[in-house]
This record gives structure tokens, C-alpha cells and sequence, in this order.
């Protein structure tokens, strides 16, 4: 790409051409204001404040929108370009309320910032921001309000619906200071198109737009910030919780603008039912009288012991299991071995060793052909990727020929795609070659779709399509941590040891998490769990399966430790925002410390030899507000989905 050079108040620079005035002011580290701009949206220039000075052509230009041209000369801080920034911030105030000691966005408000910075300000004209011209635009939501009082008409939000979610929710009604945004559709939270990701509240520069569980709860300077990854499924998303080292208040997205309503409504899981000791048979418990009680259970009888790993749980649980396995014959199983090393596995034994696919694959791709549940529903953001993003003013990836097939269509309806009504396990290579797969198209599956012996054809036939037609292939878990799981541990078959425990081979069962209501059926669980002589869960919650289990020990969500996962965004490792109990992985050593060591462990299971169809298999109807066992705790995403699901008719498939 050809470099360009350009002086910037008497500083050199190169950037690449096209770049804008902005972006290469940004890499100087100089100050210029901003409202409508953001990294990661188109250039609008619609706020004006970002002037800065050309001396070639002898006048004031924006900066977010003129781009770069060789031999260019910028001042940023002449008195022409102050006193201009100055007089739209003066007629910017003259509509806003000053109202800042009961607005929310007060301390992390832009125009309170700039307004600041750029010292008192005057009132150009006889009207007060008392003397309203905007309507209120009430959108008849529980979780989002906007003052249109407020509104510095930079239509960020506009913008962030549209070209990063692809819902395309949000317009802007009427002309200028008339201007109000309005949803597609009320009431929002149950007819709109809305996804409820938040992203329209992170990128308001001011408290036009409110997340109300926020409002009124806490001042931004007196809370910390910690940047994590989200755990509620296996995009591991970065983001950023909102905390005063006790309580947490909100999650928001980072700069990176990738978040769903998993996170911006789910965070309250914390607060939920949490299990902070420990029960058994349903009452209140001593933490170490359990543990020991455990530990004596397994010692006494291993061979009669299972333990359920979760897809949930960090790499670090995982080693403490191995550790366990070192000492003691159990054996060990999860729910991954019905649904996600089904599919790995078919593909492997196709077209060698499964890797998962990075981001830029799937922006670069020309057509995405997604089979069986929708993965806008199971992993919301990957739906970001589904058509060209931005960057620093240049265009990320391509817009895309986007093919459904399935029964399941969930939110990539938003991109209009062609929908064949097939059942994946009806699928066969030569309909999909007849779909005209490449070297640019990206497949894309759910492992939330089948299990067993049909998730294993299902793989062997994107193995055959990578192999065949070179097209990119995303196996895409929901669970956090499922390739970390099979990356790192042996499993055993989970209809292998169900089929123990209903044969009395199997009497003591070690759950940890609760991800196995999500996939074997109820009345499968009760017999199960009749045939049980002790079973133990490990779980942050003192509803379900704590109550279902004679023992249960309380700890951690991703918000309260820090733990290794394995997904789409590679290995990462979450960190913790607040203080919460025992984590599982120290509940597990705890456990192995107690057990006595057998010396001569007998030969047990090296692999997964068939896969097959169990008819305790559940398949759940799974929506964009469902985030497996962690989810369903959230009240938030709850109430949200179930207003959803009031007005618009669910065909629950099983």
C-alpha cells in the first residue's frame, strides 16, 4: 500500500494513503475532540468538532473524514481551530440539559469532558435547555431508556445497530434538533429487532441512551474496571466489568465493540440463588465435613465413581481432574463426548486435524453456508462477522452471499439469507456441492445440533467438504472451555457411563457444573439419579441440581476467578473482578488430598471407540437469550426472552 507523508503541527508522518487526518493525528498522540467517531464504524461527520487547521488550502476541515494527502500540512491547536471547536460546543449546549448530577453518563461524558477542556462556556442564543424542542421518545423498554434531551444527534447508535450488530433497530425520526432516535418497533423489548447487546449504550458519548439496571446505582469514578473475557459461551468476547471489588454493577463492551445480551444482561447470574458453602441432602452444610465425606466415598469404592466434566469449567479444573485420575481409577466423561468430539472426530478421520478458524477467515469469506441451529442464537457476535466491518476509516472483510440451511433460522434472518429447509442429518455432500462451496466460502455448525452418532456423519461431511472444495469450516461449541476439554484431557463416552449407572456398575456420581440438564432428558436424569447411592455437584447455584444431588459444594462464575479457555478467540484467561468462594479447581485438590493413593491403577479406557444415538438424548429449543445453565440464572435474559416469547409463537424442538 502506497505511504503517504503529512506534517502535523511541525511533526513528521507516514501513514498508509486513505488513511484519515484522524487517524494519523491519533498516531502522533495528539488531542482532537470527538463525537460521531468511532474506530469501528464508518466515518459519518456529521459532530463537526473534530476541525483542525489545513494551511494548504487555507481553512478549517474535519478530521475523521478527509483523508491524507501527500505533503499535507495539519495545525490541530491554532486560535481558528480552538474558537471553532469551541462555538459547537457552545451550540451543543445550548440544547443539552445540564443536568450532569442526575445523569448516569456523568464522569465518562464526553461533552462534559470536552466542555471542561475547553473552559466556560456561553449561550449563543435566548433559549434555555429548559425551553424543549424534542419530543420524548419513550421506546417502552425495561432495560433501555433515551432522554432525547440529551441527544448530540451523532447517531453512533444508529450506526453500531447497523453496521456492527446487523440488527438494524435503531433510526433516527424527523430533522435536526427534532431529531429523536426511535426502535423499529415498540414495545422494544418484545416486537423490535432489537438483541439487546448494549453496544447502543457503550457508544452514546453521552446519557442519551441508559441501561436501566444502571441507573442510579453507582457514580463511574467510584467503580473499578476490569478487563476480562465473557464465559457465557466460546467466542470468549473481551469485555469490561464494572465493580466496587464487592459488587458488580455492569459488564460493557471494550473498544473492540463485540458483546451480546450473554453478558450486558447477564451479568446479574452472580447475584442469583448463589450457593456460598455447602449442602447436603438439601440442607446447609460444612464445606470441609462434605469434601472429607466425598473423599471418603471415592476412596472406599473408585471404580464405582464418575466424574461429568463441564465445558464451562477452566483448563485449570481440568488438570486437577487429571491430577485425581493419577491417583484414583474414576472415570471421567463430559458432555462434549455427545456433542462436540462427535463432530471433531468424523472431521478428523475426512481431512486430517480439526483447527479452529480465526476472524479474518470468515471476514475476508464471500458466502458463509451455516448448518442446523443458528449460530446468531447459540454465539451472538460471530453474527458480526457476516458482512464487512470497519476499522480506523478502511473497510474490514466483504459483504456476503450468507446461506441457511436448517429448520432452526434464529437472528441471521437479519441478513436476509437463502434458507434450504433441510435437516442437517439428512445432508449430503453432493446438495451441499450443488451450493457451488470454494477456497472462499466459510461452513459453519453448531454443535448444539446433534449428538452421537449423527453429530459424528455430520463431521465426517464437513471434513469431506474441506477436503474437497478447500471451503474454511467453523465447528462452533456454545459452551466456554469445549475444545479445552478435548484438547486436554481422555473422556469417556457419556451413554457409556450412563448405561453404568443404570446397570449398578456406577454408584457414586461426581458433577461438576450443571451443563447435563441441557442435553439428557428429565425423566432420563430421574432414573439416573434413582439409581444413585451418592452424587455430588459442584455448582455456583443452590437451586437445581444442588438440591437434586445429596452433595453439593458452592463456587466460582467466570466473574469471581480466573481461568484458562479454549475457543474461538484462542487460549485466554479471564480475570477476576470480584471475590467469590472456593474455586473448582482448589474444591478438586481439596478432594484429591484427602483420597488414599492405590499404586497399581488397572488399565482403564484409552478412546472413544463408536459413537452412537442414546435415547436420553435432549435437544432443547435454544434462543438468542439462552446461555446454558449460567443463563437461565439471569434474570435479565429471562424476563427478556420470556416478553419475547409472549408475543411471538416458539415451536420447541425435541
Amino acid at each position: 500500500m502506497k505511504k503517504i507523508k503529512l506534517n502535523i503541527d511541525g511533526e513528521e508522518v507516514t501513514v498508509p494513503e486513505g488513511t484519515t487526518v484522524l487517524e494519523a493525528v491519533k498516531k502522533l498522540n495528539k488531542l482532537v475532540p470527538t463525537f460521531c467517531y468511532h474506530p469501528k464504524l464508518p466515518v459519518f461527520g456529521g459532530c463537526r468538532i473534530c476541525l483542525v487547521y489545513d494551511k494548504k488550502w487555507k481553512r478549517n476541515i474535519i478530521a475523521c473524514a478527509t483523508p491524507v494527502y501527500e505533503g499535507m500540512e495539519i495545525e490541530t491547536q491554532n486560535e481558528k481551530v480552538m474558537n471553532e471547536r469551541k462555538f459547537i460546543l457552545e451550540m451543543l449546549f445550548t440544547r443539552h440539559p445540564l443536568d450532569c448530577p442526575v445523569c448516569d453518563k456523568a464522569g465518562e461524558c464526553d461533552l462534559q469532558n470536552w466542555g471542561t477542556y475547553y473552559g466556560p462556556q456561553k449561550n449563543l442564543s435566548t433559549i434555555t435547555p429548559f425551553e424543549k424542542i424534542r419530543p420524548e421518545e419513550d421506546w417502552k423498554s425495561d432495560y433501555f431508556e433515551f432522554v432525547s434531551n440529551r441527544c448530540v444527534l451523532c447517531l453512533r447508535c444508529v450506526s453500531v445497530c447497523k453496521n456492527v450488530v446487523g440488527a438494524d433497530t435503531l433510526f433516527q425520526e424527523e430533522r435536526g434538533f427534532e431529531i429523536v432516535i426511535s426502535p423499529d418497533r415498540k414495545p422494544m423489548d418484545q416486537v423490535s429487532s432489537c438483541e439487546a447487546c448494549g453496544l447502543c449504550v457503550d457508544v452514546c458519548p453521552v446519557g442519551a441512551i441508559l441501561f436501566k439496571p444502571f441507573k442510579y446505582t453507582a457514580r463511574a469514578w467510584l467503580l473499578n474496571e476490569t478487563v476480562s473475557h465473557c464465559g457465557m459461551c466460546s467466542l470468549q468476547c473481551p469485555v469490561a466489568v464494572d465493580h466496587d471489588g464487592k459488587d458488580i454493577y455492569r459488564v460493557r463492551s471494550t473498544s473492540d465493540l463485540k458483546i451480546c445480551a450473554g453478558a450486558y444482561l447477564g451479568y446479574d447470574i452472580y447475584r442469583k440463588n448463589r450457593l456460598t458453602t455447602a449442602m447436603e441432602n438439601g440442607q446447609p452444610a460444612d464445606p470441609d465435613s462434605v469434601i472429607k465425606k466425598l473423599s471418603g466415598i471415592i476412596s472406599e469404592k473408585p471404580e464405582e465413581t464418575a466424574v461429568i466434566l463441564s465445558p464451562y469449567s477452566g483448563n485449570e479444573t481440568i488438570e486437577a481432574v487429571k491430577d485425581l485420575k493419577k491417583k484414583i481409577p474414576v472415570a471421567i466423561t463430559s458432555t462434549v463426548t455427545t456433542t462436540v468430539l462427535p463432530v471433531v472426530e468424523g472431521f478428523n478421520s475426512e481431512a486430517g486435524k480439526y483447527y479452529l478458524l480465526d476472524e479474518d477467515k470468515i471476514l475476508q469469506a464471500e458466502k458463509i453456508i451455516i448448518i442446523g441451529n443458528d449460530p446468531s442464537d447459540t454465539n451472538p457476535v460471530i453474527s458480526y462477522l457476516f458482512h464487512k466491518n470497519y476499522y480506523e476509516g478502511f473497510t474490514v472483510g466483504k459483504d456476503k452471499k450468507i446461506i441457511y440451511i436448517g429448520k432452526s433460522l434464529g437472528h441471521t434472518k437479519k441478513f436476509n439469507p437463502e434458507v434450504i429447509p433441510e435437516d442437517p442429518e439428512d445432508l449430503t455432500f453432493e446438495k451441499i456441492k450443488g451450493l457451488n462451496p470454494d477456497e472462499n466460502t466459510v461452513v459453519i455448525y453448531s454443535t448444539t445440533t446433534l449428538k452421537g452418532q449423527k453429530a459424528y456423519e455430520l463431521g465426517k461431511l464437513l471434513g469431506l467438504i474441506k477436503k474437497e472444495t478447500g471451503s474454511k469450516i467453523l465447528i462452533l461449541p456454545q459452551e466456554t472451555n469445549s475444545f479445552g476439554l478435548i484438547n486436554n484431557i481422555q473422556l469417556e463416552y457419556l451413554p457409556d457411563v450412563l448405561k453404568k449407572i443404570k446397570n449398578g456398575m456406577i454408584k457414586n456420581l461426581i458433577l461438576i457444573g450443571e451443563d447435563i440438564v441441557d442435553h439428557i432428558t428429565d425423566q432420563e436424569l430421574q432414573e439416573i439419579f434413582l439409581k444413585l447411592e451418592n452424587s455430588a455437584v459442584i455448582t455456583p447455584f443452590s437451586d437445581g441440581l444442588a438440591l437434586s444431588c445429596s452433595m453439593a459444594l458452592g463456587t466460582t462464575i467466570w466473574l469471581e476467578d480466573e481461568r484458562t479457555t479454549e475457543g474461538f478467540s484462542g487460549i485466554v484467561k479471564t480475570k477476576k473482578a470480584v471475590n467469590g468462594v472456593m474455586t473448582e479447581e482448589d474444591i478438586i485438590r481439596r478432594i484429591t488430598e484427602k483420597i488414599k493413593e492405590i499404586f497399581e491403577i488397572p488399565e482403564g479406557k484409552k478412546e472413544i471407540t463408536e459413537f452412537y444415538d442414546y435415547d436420553g438424548f435432549d435437544y432443547p429449543y435454544i434462543s438468542l437469550w439462552d446461555f446454558g445453565y449460567l443463563g437461565r440464572r439471569s434474570d435479565n435474559l429471562m424476563n427478556y426472552r420470556f416478553k419475547r416469547e409472549s408475543m411471538v409463537e416458539v415451536k420447541d424442538e425435541h
